[in-house]
């Protein structure tokens, strides 16, 4: 006949549970991990504000250079000059962006090179090449 041994019997009172050392090592495992996920956390929130700031840049750019197309297309050639498209701070209302106009003239064409600034994204430059044809 088999007998039956109780569970209380295979673990004296000495060793049943968590020691004190064992818990303590636990929550300072767990804080480590969970240091290591919110500092993922936090960068991913922050390249995502930068990304909305670059393109709004790009959006703020592109806007500029649709502006002196649709000035070529309906002003004229020769209205392409600098003069025309003084620096802008705080363009459209956007806080801390500033937008910049360079025309440079050469015999048969002008380039034209929009550039987008902000503190906290890399200079956005958008250039093209004009004729007066």
């Amino acid at each position: 006949m088999t007998s039956r041994t109780s569970i209380k019997n295979l673990h004296p009172n000495s060793e049943r549970g968590f020691s004190l050392v064992e818990l303590v090592f636990v929550i300072v495992f767990i804080s480590i991990a969970l240091t290591a996920i919110l500092n993922t956390f936090s960068t991913s929130v922050s390249s995502s504000v930068d990304s909305e700031y670059v393109s709004l840049a790009v959006q703020l750019a592109e806007g500029k250079m649709e502006q002196i197309k649709s000035d070529k297309a309906g002003k004229g050639y020769s209205y392409l000059v600098a003069g025309n498209y003084p620096s802008e701070n705080n363009p459209e209302g956007y806080s801390g962006f500033s937008r910049t106009v360079n025309i440079t003239t050469y015999t048969n064409y002008k380039v034209v090179t929009v550039t987008v600034t902000h503190s906290d994204v890399p200079t956005v430059t958008l250039e093209t090449i004009f004729t007066n044809y």
